[in-house]
């Protein structure tokens, strides 16, 4: 897991009222309306796959841009510090109380098992998460 990346995007100006923002390694498509800022858009839409790829273990597309623009089109690079952009992605956590057996709590706090993460583990493999 990196800290820095960088991946060229492709903005197009030529739609009346929005900028289009395309990121080609990972198939990202988005808009922002004239005036407001392209390049947070996809800082944002950038993160967001990066985290997803993190995540899942996969490895992470090549940087490098070999493709054409057509008129209206202009090559901008993103930079992503994740650290910064990691906090802003905050995952809200509710409180819920739950019943086990006596024997299974001794066992479970023999091993030193963290309740909380052991549940969400759980809950994320019933849903398919």
């Amino acid at each position: 897991m990196e800290n820095n990346y960088t991946y060229p995007a492709v903005l197009n100006y030529s739609e009346e009222g929005f900028i289009n923002i395309r990121i080609p390694a990972f198939d990202i498509v988005t808009c922002v309306e004239t005036g407001e800022d392209p390049i947070i858009a996809a800082q944002d839409a950038l993160t967001l796959e990066i985290l997803a790829f993190e995540e899942s273990g996969e490895e992470l597309p090549s940087n490098e841009f070999d493709g054409e623009i057509e008129d209206g089109e202009k090559v901008v690079y993103i930079n992503i510090w994740m650290p910064y952009h990691r906090s802003k992605v905050k995952e809200v956590y509710v409180k819920k109380t739950l019943t086990i057996p006596a024997w299974m709590d001794q066992l479970a706090k023999n091993e030193n098992i963290n309740f909380s993460s052991t549940l969400v583990e759980a809950l994320k493999s019933k849903l398919g998460l």
